[in-house]
């Protein structure tokens, strides 16, 4: 599966989610959940200093359903999706059915190396790391 998170496929991202839920709905993903985490992780992105440019790799994993109580005692059926970012679209490579007690899984987002080191050079630019000071010890 590889399908491109744009408007234009807004319906076809539909179908497909629809197809792995059959009858399914309440706390299956909708295509809304698939462009809120590829706006979600376009922000991580931007926020870590990486450039459009190197963006190309990033992938991010989501699950929907949300938070239940903690007294809510029942499986749920979820989705649990997966998009990637190419050059300079997300795209929806993965999506699944799946069964979960309790809460769902967070969003995360998954770097490549290269990104890793922008995102840490960019990080420890903001600051400076004092020196160590050995104090004499009076005997």
């Amino acid at each position: 599966m590889k399908i491109k998170i744009v408007e234009a496929n807004r319906r076809a991202i539909n179908i497909t989610l629809g197809e792995i839920n059959g009858k399914a709905v309440s706390h299956t993903a909708h295509d809304k959940h698939i462009f809120e985490l590829a706006e979600l992780m376009e922000m991580r992105l931007e926020k870590y200093g990486i450039a459009k440019k190197d963006r190309s790799g990033a992938r991010a994993s989501g699950m929907s359903g949300g938070d239940v109580p903690n007294a809510y005692k029942y499986s749920r059926i979820v989705n649990t999706y997966t998009i990637e970012r190419k050059s300079s679209e997300w795209f929806l490579v993965d999506a699944q059915q799946d069964e979960v007690w309790g809460n769902a899984s967070k969003d995360r987002l998954s770097l490549t190396v290269a990104q890793r080191d922008i995102a840490v050079s960019k990080f420890t630019a903001q600051f400076l790391v004092q020196q160590v000071v050995e104090l004499a010890v009076a005997a």
